[in-house]
C-alpha cells in the first residue's frame, strides 16, 4: 500500500470524520465502564475514557495511512479489553474505523478481532482458574490429569494474550508455552501410569516444529 504524508492522512481524517458517531462512541464507553445510570457529564472527562478516545483517534489516523500511528490498533484493542467494552460498542467503533480505512487495509478488522479475543481471553482465564482450583480437590488419577490440563490451559491462554498484544518479550511467551507443555506432559504421565488403557495417552510420536521448518 502506497505510503502517504501525515498531512494527507489528516485531510482524509477530516473528510471522513462524523462528530455524531464519535460522540455516540464516547457515550457508549462511559456506559460500558460506569453503568447505564452513569452521569455522562461527570464521566466523559475520566482519564480512562479520555485515553480510550485518544487511542481511537490514533487508530483513525492509522487507517488513513499515517505511518506515525502504526500499531495503534493493537494498543487500542488492549485498552478496550481492559475496559471490557461491550460487543455493541466495539461494533460501533469498527463501523467508525471503516470510514477512514484505505482499500486493502485490515486495520479495523484486526482491531475488532484482537479486542474481542482479548476480552474473551480475560474472562476465560478467570473461569479456568476457578475450575483448576475445584479440580485440585478431586481424589483420582482422572482428577489429577484434569488438574494438569486445566493448568496448561491457563498458561496457553496467557501466551495467547501476550501474542494478541504483540508483546515484545519473546522469552516471556516461551516461558508460558513451556509451562503449558510441562503441564500437558504431567497430565499424560497420570494417564499412562494409572489408566487401564495407557496407550491412549502415549503421544511420543508427536512432532514439534523447530528452526528447520522456518520458511
Amino acid at each position: 500500500m502506497q505510503p502517504i504524508s501525515f498531512q494527507q492522512a489528516l485531510e482524509r481524517y477530516s473528510a471522513a470524520y462524523d462528530n455524531a458517531i464519535y460522540m455516540d462512541i464516547r457515550h457508549r464507553i462511559v456506559v460500558d465502564i460506569f453503568g447505564e445510570n452513569a452521569d455522562y457529564a461527570v464521566h466523559e472527562a475520566d482519564q480512562q475514557v479520555v485515553d480510550l478516545m485518544n487511542a481511537l483517534q490514533h487508530v483513525c489516523l492509522q487507517c488513513c495511512g499515517a505511518a506515525q500511528n502504526r500499531g495503534a490498533h493493537i494498543a487500542f484493542a488492549e485498552l478496550s479489553a481492559w475496559a471490557t467494552l461491550s460487543d455493541e460498542t466495539i461494533n460501533t467503533i469498527l463501523a467508525f474505523l471503516w470510514r477512514f480505512e484505505r482499500e486493502g487495509s485490515t486495520i479495523a478488522a484486526d482491531f475488532e478481532g484482537t479486542a474481542k479475543a482479548l476480552i474473551t481471553t480475560h474472562q476465560a482465564i478467570k473461569t479456568v482458574n476457578m475450575a483448576t482450583a475445584h479440580t485440585n480437590g478431586v481424589h483420582s488419577w482422572q482428577g489429577r490429569m484434569a488438574y494438569h490440563l486445566l493448568a496448561a490451559v491457563e498458561y496457553l491462554l496467557r501466551a495467547s494474550e501476550l501474542l494478541l498484544e504483540h508483546h515484545d518479550d519473546g522469552d516471556y511467551i516461551r516461558e508460558k508455552l513451556k509451562c503449558g507443555l510441562n503441564r500437558i506432559t504431567g497430565a499424560l504421565y497420570e494417564g499412562v501410569r494409572s489408566s487401564d488403557s495407557p496407550a491412549l495417552f502415549n503421544f511420543k510420536g508427536t512432532y514439534f516444529p523447530d528452526e528447520k521448518d522456518r520458511r
